[in-house]
């Protein structure tokens, strides 16, 4: 990626909007050049002092409820139910001509969009101690970005609650619930630790309403892995 391809995609970038491996060829750009690098940087201050002056509200229990219920739960039109029987239907032959696409044209570039769909992608993101919460986040946007089907997990624990608690705010003053909301929105499930809770003596209405509680974050993960086939990964 050069200087002019950096400077057509930062708005996206900070928008969360580009894809996973764009955004790191981007960031591997940003680090090697100082003027995209204090472009970005500019940019970004800017962004972060606009929405430090927007009011946020959480949307009542009863209204996100519904939401969440109208979006899982309807029947599908007939002409979909026969889109997906002729789907399954062709599945082999699809898979096998893009198998053999693959090997005829090994020089072709990656791109989400030439991949065949096996089975629902599920994925785990554990966030502790130590964890960057900022690029965690962006990283869990990135992925939905490149695969907007995926079921997406988060479990915290120890340190790695304190972004979820009510009133906290990333490294530029800006309050993480907005950014929570908005990924609570698009499926992604924020999971705390009850235990890390109890140590720290923290109650249980401290956790923002877009996360719930479960008895331990380690044992949450371990579950997901073993009994529902999530991936997993630690940020």
């Amino acid at each position: 990626m050069n200087c002019q391809d950096t400077q057509t995609l930062v708005h996206a970038y900070l928008d969360y909007e580009l894809d996973l491996m764009t955004s790191l060829d981007l960031e591997r750009h940003l680090q090697d050049c100082g003027n995209c690098r204090a472009l970005h940087a500019g940019l970004k201050t800017l962004r972060d002092s606009e929405s430090a002056k927007l009011q946020f509200h959480a949307a009542p229990a009863a209204l996100r409820q519904r939401i969440a219920k109208n979006l899982h739960v309807g029947e599908k039109p007939a002409a979909t139910k026969r889109l997906r029987a002729w789907q399954a239907a062709t599945a082999a032959s699809v898979l096998v001509a893009a198998l053999a696409a693959w090997v005829a044209l090994p020089s072709l570039t990656y791109a989400p969009s030439q991949t065949v769909a096996l089975g629902k992608e599920k994925m785990v993101y554990h966030i502790a101690s130590g964890t960057d919460v900022e690029t965690a986040l962006r990283n869990v946007t990135n992925h939905l970005a490149t695969s907007p089907r995926a079921k997406v997990v988060v479990v915290a624990h120890n340190l790695g609650v304190d972004f979820l608690l009510r009133g906290a705010k990333n490294s530029d003053g800006a309050p993480f619930e907005p950014e929570v909301a908005q990924l609570a929105v698009r499926g992604v499930d924020f999971r705390v630790c009850q235990n890390t809770l109890t140590r720290r003596d923290i109650g249980a209405d401290a956790v923002i309403p877009e996360a719930r509680l479960v008895p331990s974050g380690i044992a949450e993960i371990s579950r997901l892995q073993t009994q529902e086939g999530y991936a997993y990964m630690r940020l």
